[in-house]
């Protein structure tokens, strides 16, 4: 990007600032409308979490496919949420925040009409690219519409905390929604909230533009390719094998994307991505931080979640509940991460809430199969302490990592890797568990002395989520005492992976955050 486009991207033009500003009860209403759309975003992922087992059930879908339908949503919102900020300044935040609204409202109606899990994965991807419209045009006219900055910082921490606020409601509302009905209305969360947010816009939001961004095409498809390839493979391969085929044909479409992408963004002359940043160690480990945060936040959120619905046998309300211990937690600890980073400075921030978070990771490995939830309270409470001291601090510190007129550019980086790391945890771990759950199931059976047909066709119905109503009452006991334990070791397997990431990725945040200096 020209270093003119840098400083006008990280500072605004004061024309831009002014056209922006508007009475201060005007500006408050304003953060308050964004804020709904924000909502919308991240309920979706936890309320989603709470609806899989359902999902399962009713759909039958495969253990590649369910992963699909909690990754579809975040692998679009990532492959375009740069491509977006850059609409937004070009065409007017306001009119792209309202189209992302649209969009997602739109297709939260059709997954609530989803009657397959191609249908609702497609939901789920349309939902992600509203999604990538909604977050960086909504920062911007926060950013925009506040322009002493005391009041922007208090007005940001506002915008930050309804994330917090949407992945902590998401849960117990969909849990009252899935005792009383289908699946299917868990989305109707996301219409209401759109149909309010659309209705306010137009008269509380105001608009602001910056023309002198420029869309950068190759970059935004190469970009995709790059991290569709990568996800798909990461699905896939766990269940028909890493060297299959067509996994070696994603790797090899990963690799030639990825090259040409790099080769285009380092000399396109208004790039997506400034890949030039990482130069700095210190901005490569942060967005490594921001990486591993969202990748642990999310990845845990579902394990955990599975494990309360499918081991301890609680209902989709009571679920939500118990998640709160986490969500809630974030909430708080974020709102009060601002001051305390001052006190204890970055690298001993994010080293110190990467190595609680995969402590907590850890912790819940005493959840057994027989426990109840007072083993899974104390982790579940470290994960979202963790998690709540990482994400604020992490934008400070990949904006301390580059020079001054590029800090627009890093924060934009910085979300864009928070995404990649939803994508990631859910794939990753998910997929773990979901491969690893018929293979623990199908020792256990066969020790248990199942025949080996029977045990295939066992299997098959478990992993497809069904249950042990058709079988003789002579095996239902044996395959009830199985699949419990065969699944906690599924989910502790994931958790293990999980604790490990999170603590391998303190290392190199204690080494080099905070050591590259602004210019």
């Amino acid at each position: 990007m020209p270093l003119e486009s840098q400083q006008m991207s990280a500072t605004g033009s004061a024309a831009a600032r002014a056209g922006a500003g508007a009475p201060l009860e005007g500006r408050w209403q304003a953060l308050a409308v964004v804020c709904l759309g924000v909502m919308m975003a991240f309920v979706n992922v936890s309320s989603l979490i709470s609806a899989l087992p359902a999902i399962q059930s009713d759909l039958h879908t495969s253990p590649a496919q369910l992963v699909w339908v909690s990754s579809a949503y975040t692998l679009a919102v990532v492959s375009v949420v740069l491509s977006a900020g850059t609409l937004g300044d070009l065409i007017g935040r306001r009119a792209v925040f309202l189209g992302g609204v649209a969009v997602f409202a739109v297709s939260s109606a059709l997954a609530f009409f989803s009657d397959s899990a191609g249908l609702l994965i497609a939901a789920q991807a349309l939902m992600g690219i509203g999604g990538a419209a909604i977050l960086p045009a909504s920062l911007s006219i926060v950013s925009h519409a506040f322009t002493d900055p005391r009041e922007r910082t208090s007005a940001i921490s506002v915008w930050a905390s309804c994330s917090g606020l949407g992945l902590a409601i998401g849960p117990p509302v969909a849990g009252i929604l899935l005792d009383h009905a289908s699946w299917h209305a868990v989305f109707l969360i996301n219409v209401v909230l759109g149909v309010v947010a659309i209705a306010l816009t137009p008269l509380l939001v105001p608009e602001s533009k910056h023309p002198t961004r420029r869309l950068d095409p190759a970059g935004v498809v190469l970009g995709t390719v790059v991290v569709a390839s990568a996800t798909y493979a990461i699905i896939e391969g766990g269940s028909v094998g890493y060297t299959a085929a067509q996994i070696v044909a994603a790797y090899v479409v990963f690799l030639v994307s990825l090259i040409a992408f790099v080769r285009i963004e380092l000399r396109h002359h208004d790039p997506m991505l400034d890949l030039r940043l990482f130069k700095s160690p210190s901005f490569a480990v942060v967005m490594g931080v921001a990486t591993a945060t969202m990748f642990g936040f999310v990845g845990i959120s579902l394990l955990s979640v599975l494990y309360l619905e499918r081991v301890q046998h609680l209902g989709a309300l009571a679920t939500g509940l118990r998640m709160l211990a986490m969500f809630g937690t974030y909430i708080v600890v974020s709102a009060v991460a601002a001051r305390l980073v001052r006190r204890v400075g970055v690298r001993a921030m994010l080293t110190g809430g990467l190595v609680i978070m995969g402590a907590g990771s850890l912790i819940l490995l005493a959840a057994g199969a027989s426990s109840g939830f007072g083993s899974m309270f104390p982790g579940l409470l470290i994960v979202g302490i963790g998690s709540g001291l990482l994400v604020a601090p992490s934008t400070a510190a990949a904006v301390n990592s580059v020079p001054t007129q590029q800090a627009g550019m890093a924060s934009a980086a910085v979300n864009m890797f928070r995404q990649l790391g939803s994508v990631l945890g859910p794939s990753v771990l998910g997929t773990i568990v979901t491969t690893r759950f018929p293979h623990n199931l199908t020792d256990r059976l066969l020790d248990g002395g199942v025949p080996t047909a029977t045990t295939r066709q066992i299997v098959d119905g478990a992993s497809h989520g069904g249950s042990t109503a058709g079988l003789p009452a002579s095996l239902q006991a044996t395959v009830t005492g199985s699949a419990g334990p065969a699944f906690t070791d599924a989910v502790h397997l994931g958790l293990l992976i999980g604790g490990i990431v999170l603590l391998v990725t303190a290392v190199p945040t204690m080494a080099f955050v905070g050591k590259s200096r602004r210019s």
